[in-house]
């Protein structure tokens, strides 16, 4: 029986949609497609991990359905703002508890990690030394997670540049390129816009410093992160003149977070049209926001959905490089 081609998996960015890699790596094991190396960012890069390191798929599916993710908000470490809210280094315990080991030379399959440069912008890929540490930058969402000092170089999370890193899986030695995105595909059209003129009143918190927030929460991580991350909008509230209601700004948590899910959407684009990419796996999860780990089970599952729907295209990837097209003489 001839050996089946190497197959390299290249896990995106996306924080809580990430958890569908979960299910595309359940259906990848089911069906006896075996990975032979992983590249991965953001939260691709620390389930990469988990499953390079050789934790048991229904190890992480365990850990991502069981977890008290509310209890984990106490993981958060808030620092006086300088270049991120949050230090992470308590994040990065829990991972460092989670992984069976620590360096890239002893995990069980090639692993990459992707990583930007925020003062260049140049991507890293990184594929030896300190796992803990690359998983600390690869992660680290910028303006909320403080940059991750690597030498003479800071860096922030890889899918800045490369949301989905088919290209450093296929410089690994890969065959065919299986690539997990989730950030959702959506077209966005064109408006015109103008400015009413009903002003409409500030909330409490407006014009606030973050230490007077943070005083504010009652010193609660959670009470604090609901605060700067910003409530939708209340459908109790009463209309207002015109028809325009009292409505709350994003706080800077939510801020940050959908600047760099409308770039990286678009770079994600931009990069798939020209980056050979195999197979595409694409879970919809237009509907789930970027910190709804709660909803682990959806993730997952949309993940088995989409991985299931693919299995036919893969099929005929590998059998198409087993059985190469006989060259025609002249």
């Amino acid at each position: 029986m001839s050996e089946q081609p190497k197959i390299g998996l290249a896990l995106g960015a996306g924080a809580a949609r990430g958890l569908a890699h979960i299910g595309v790596l359940k259906v990848l094991e089911a069906e006896r497609i075996k990975v032979s190396a992983i590249a991965g960012t953001s939260i691709g890069a620390f389930i990469g991990a988990l499953y390079a390191a050789g934790v048991s798929v229904d190890q992480i599916e365990k850990v991502a359905r069981d977890v008290d993710w509310p209890h984990l908000f106490t993981l958060v470490d808030p620092i006086l703002p300088t270049s991120g809210l949050i230090d992470g280094k308590k994040v990065v315990d829990l991972m460092s508890r989670l992984l069976p080991v620590h360096t890239f030379e002893e995990l069980r399959l090639p692993l990459a990690i992707t990583a930007t440069d925020i003062e260049t912008g140049d991507a890293l890929t990184i594929k030896k030394g300190n796992l803990v540490e690359a998983l600390r930058a690869a992660i680290a969402f910028p303006g909320i997670f403080t940059p991750v000092r690597f030498g003479d170089r800071f860096l922030v999370d890889g899918g800045l540049c490369n949301p989905v890193p088919a290209d450093v899986v296929r410089a690994m030695g890969a065959q065919l390129i299986i690539g997990v995105c989730v950030i959702p595909q959506v077209e966005k059209k064109e408006h015109e816009a103008y400015l009413p003129a009903v002003v409409t009143p500030q909330p409490e918190t407006a014009g606030k410093s973050f230490l007077e927030r943070l005083a504010s929460a009652g010193l609660g991580i959670e009470k604090l992160l609901q605060e700067v991350w910003g409530s939708d909008d209340d459908e109790s509230s009463p209309p207002q003149e015109n028809n325009y209601k009292a409505k709350k700004p994003p706080g800077i948590l939510k801020v940050c977070a959908q600047s760099v899910a409308i770039m990286e959407n678009q770079i994600n684009n931009l990069r798939l049209e020209k980056v050979g990419i195999d197979v595409l796996i694409r879970p919809p999860l237009t509907q789930m926001t970027l910190l709804e780990f709660h909803r682990a089970a959806e993730a997952i599952t949309a993940g088995e959905a989409a991985a299931r729907s693919a299995l036919p295209e893969i099929r005929k990837q590998l059998a198409s490089i087993a059985s190469p097209s006989p060259c025609v003489k002249l």
